[in-house]
């Protein structure tokens, strides 16, 4: 890592600690099956995974719920259209901080559960993940204990059809009767 990638990692942190100092939130265990609002974030650079997690979407507002997705597109295009919210590194800023009129509307809304479907590294989904106003975060195994309540721990190898079945495999056993804990 280069000084100047060190340095911009340093603000970084410095701003994500001072923004989680500054916020209160209730997170809570959530049922899935009670849970009303989901939010998703995910990286939708990939037409794959940007294919799976829509129809992932939709098999979630088919069963009723209502889903809001943001998606990361790791170039400074804008004029790509899709069907859903996302942000590219125009929106984020020297420090590595995403930021925005959709980012800070998605970050802000108060899901049941918010769920992260990128299986890798991505600081500034995190950074929203960590800030999210979500009573229940899920996704993939991290070293940054504020971005998720629930990590799943996945091997590089998998890809984000694995992580999809992890998270509904857990998130289904959440305060679920038919799984409660041996004491």
């Amino acid at each position: 890592m280069s000084i100047f990638s060190k340095i911009r990692f340093y603000f970084f942190e410095a701003h994500l600690n001072q923004k989680l100092s500054q916020i209160k939130i209730n997170r809570t265990s959530v049922e899935f099956d009670k849970a009303k609002s989901i939010g998703i974030l995910f990286d939708a650079t990939n037409s794959s995974s940007r294919i799976e997690v829509v129809e992932y979407a939709q098999r979630m507002i088919k069963s009723g719920k209502k889903v809001s997705l943001l998606g990361f597109v790791k170039n400074k295009q804008k004029d790509l259209s899709f069907s859903f919210k996302y942000f590219t590194l125009n929106e984020v800023n020297w420090k590595m901080v995403p930021g925005g009129p959709e980012i800070n509307q998605f970050k802000d809304k108060r899901f049941d559960i918010l769920i992260n479907l990128y299986s890798g590294n991505n600081i500034q989904i995190e950074f929203i993940s960590a800030l999210s106003k979500a009573k229940l975060r899920v996704g993939p195994f991290s070293e940054n204990p504020n971005s998720y309540d629930l990590m799943i721990d996945i091997p590089d190898s998998k890809g984000i059809d694995h992580l999809i079945k992890q998270i509904d495999f857990f998130l289904n056993r959440i305060n679920s009767p038919d799984y409660e804990a041996a004491i």
